[in-house]
């Protein structure tokens, strides 16, 4: 499942965010769930002030690269105790939206005014204008990170 797309919400007072029907139609098509079947996900925090969703499977998924990785045990037990004591289950309501747990919204100091992107393997709650800013900032830096696909996966040819 690949999610994409940038979404402007908001969260209310009890600290809900709403899941757009096309990504919550994503979930249930991926994970084979019926539309009375409820939708479960993982919240923690990423990088750069943002909360990170991932659906179950891409939780677990992740979960299995860890015991694979060729860091070592001491880089991988301090990152697996931070990343998943910070994790939070949480279960989506049948108008759609999810609770955000009160001290990872603390955490990222995000507020009210959010952004919801689709980043390839999970979704991304950030501030809203802290994200304008960044994507502002990284265009004027780098104009070519909005290069074709197609360019970013050939490899540069070796010169003779």
């Amino acid at each position: 499942m690949v999610f994409t797309g940038t979404y402007e919400h908001t969260i209310d007072a009890k600290n809900r965010l709403a899941i757009p029907a096309e990504i919550r139609q994503q979930i249930r098509h991926a994970s084979k769930l019926g539309k009375e079947d409820a939708i479960f996900l993982y919240v923690t925090a990423g990088e750069g002030q943002a909360l990170c969703i991932y659906t179950e499977r891409e939780f677990d998924r992740r979960s299995g690269q860890l015991d694979e990785s060729d860091r070592s045990p001491d880089e991988i037990l301090a990152y697996e105790t931070l990343f998943y004591s910070l994790a939070r289950r949480i279960e989506m309501d049948k108008n759609g939206r999810v609770r955000l747990p009160e001290n990872l919204l603390a955490l990222s100091g995000i507020g009210n005014e959010v952004v919801l992107l689709g980043v390839k393997d999970h979704l991304q709650v950030r501030n809203r204008m802290t994200w304008q800013d960044y994507l502002d900032q990284a265009l004027a830096d780098d104009a070519r990170l909005l290069v074709n696909p197609r360019r970013i996966m050939r490899r540069p040819r070796l010169e003779t």
